[in-house]
């Protein structure tokens, strides 16, 4: 997996996510991904998903989470290269971060964190009523208003702490202290989440390359018997080698014995026709037989190689299964001790089957 810093960034109206959003974009080099910020640039753009939210927005219904992911896929792909981003205003529903998650997935990368600065609704009342003054935002100078959107915004993002919770990735920052303070903790948070990144990278990697101390724990103790069972077929090999080169030597002495003999010594003495009438039972009699010999001794070494082949084919299936069972062995919980004695059941078994194969070859 792609390593990238992307962070889901929380924060109730006043918790002052806009600021720390600005400073950790520019320690991080991270890619600000603001839904609304996208939705307002594809529409400027004219891009095809641009229009149909127009249409959509334009008949007073919301923008369905199917065209927001296609916009923040857009935008994934136009910043190929980020180190990573930061989501803003998205994702708000327990939905809408499953469906993030596999696109994140899809893109070889995931979330990193969500960092949700926590302030107490008495103080988010305070900084609004505050800037309101300034700013002049009508939202900003109404109290009931002001209270409303704190209660809409816990409401909303409950599930989506249940959500990143379970997967090991919330995380409460203390919104209350200066912008300074403030931000030194979420750096401390990431770069806690950066070291965990790391690990999870490294495991990864052991896990891709099957190396861990178990598996070389379990190669350790097949290999003895992995190697008889190598041993074994390459001493069939070298047998039916040498069977096969006895079997093309007996082939070449029939087809010898059963070629005919040449006319001219017939021609020779054509003046004696009651030896010819001698003879020629003779000939068809002695090929006939020699046939008869050649295919006895095809015979003898057709069962054998048979019998060779089939004891060749058992021993790779062993084998495999014992590979299986080293596999299997990682994950089934079963006693060191019965693990143990299986190996020796399987190398007496084998050196049974080959002390019956040398008895019958005797």
């Amino acid at each position: 997996m792609k390593k990238m810093l992307n962070l889901v960034l929380f924060g109730p109206p006043g918790a002052g996510k806009g600021t720390q959003s600005e400073n950790l974009i520019s320690k991080y080099g991270l890619v600000h991904l603001s839904t609304g910020d996208i939705l307002r640039s594809e529409i400027d753009r004219g891009t095809a998903l641009g229009k149909k939210a127009k249409e959509i927005m334009e008949k007073g219904e919301l923008v369905s989470d199917e065209i927001v992911i296609g916009m923040i896929e857009s935008k994934l792909d136009d910043n190929t290269n980020a180190k990573g981003f930061i989501f803003d205003g998205f994702p708000r529903t327990t939905a809408q971060a499953i469906a993030l998650d596999d696109l994140l997935q899809k893109k070889g990368t995931g979330i990193s964190g969500m960092l949700a600065l926590e302030v107490d609704d008495e103080e988010l009342t305070t900084r609004l009523l505050k800037r309101g003054e300034s700013s002049g935002r009508a939202d900003d100078r109404n109290e009931d208003i002001i209270r409303r959107r704190i209660l809409e915004y816990n409401t909303k993002t409950l599930p989506l702490k249940t959500f990143y919770s379970e997967q090991g990735k919330f995380h409460s920052i203390e919104g209350v202290g200066s912008i300074d303070q403030i931000f030194k903790l979420l750096v401390d948070r990431i770069t806690f989440l950066d070291a965990e990144m790391d690990l999870t990278a490294l495991e990864s990697d052991l896990e891709h390359l099957d190396l861990t101390i178990q598996d070389f724990d379990v190669a350790n103790e097949i290999a003895p018997e992995l190697l008889l069972e190598i041993d074994a077929i390459k001493r069939i090999e070298a047998e039916e080698a040498e069977e096969e080169k006895e079997n093309r030597k007996q082939e070449a002495k029939a087809k010898k014995a059963t070629t005919p003999a040449k006319k001219a010594p017939i021609k020779k003495a054509p003046a004696k026709p009651a030896a010819k009438k001698i003879a020629k039972p003779a000939k068809k009699t002695k090929p006939a037989a020699k046939k008869k010999a050649a295919k006895k001794v095809a015979k003898k070494a057709a069962p054998k190689k048979a019998v060779k082949k089939v004891a060749k084919k058992k021993i790779v299936t062993k084998a495999k299964k014992v590979v299986k069972k080293a596999v299997k062995k990682k994950t089934a919980a079963k006693k060191p001790a019965a693990k143990k004695s299986a190996p020796k059941k399987a190398i007496k078994k084998v050196a049974k089957s080959k002390a019956k194969k040398s008895g019958k070859r005797k």
